[in-house]
């Protein structure tokens, strides 16, 4: 669940991307995951499914390397690209606001806080 205004646009990093609907403060909030509604798999049920399944997992998804089980979001966190010096971080399972961000910047995650690096170059 986000807990600031979002707005999926087009991304200079990767197609789609989440940008800031409002300035939001270092420290703040942005989302919870909803392990009620989320998907998650193991690696045997992963492994069963068909080949266009695993690609929207594994493009939509990652493995959670904490749990260790396939993760795919049930909502518009799918589209939270990838970056080195990302504008969130995780702290404990909810992301937050790494610095000040300002209305119109893109959300952003260094995706290797939670997935291991084999599976981040699959992507």
């Amino acid at each position: 669940m986000f807990h600031v205004k979002y707005l999926l646009k087009t991304s200079p990093i990767h197609r789609i991307g989440l940008f800031a609907a409002e300035d939001i403060c270092a420290g703040a909030l942005i989302y919870t995951q909803n392990l009620k509604l989320d998907l998650l798999l193991s690696e045997e049920e992963f492994t069963a499914l068909v080949d266009e399944e695993k690609r929207v997992v594994k493009h939509y998804g990652f493995f959670d390397m904490n749990v260790g089980k396939w993760h795919l979001s049930h909502d518009d966190i799918r589209y939270c690209n990838h970056s080195p010096d990302g504008t969130m971080t995780l702290r404990g399972t909810d992301l937050v606001a790494k610095r000040d961000i300002s209305s119109g910047e893109e959300l952003t995650q260094d995706y290797r806080e939670f997935e291991e690096l084999r599976t981040l170059e699959e992507k």
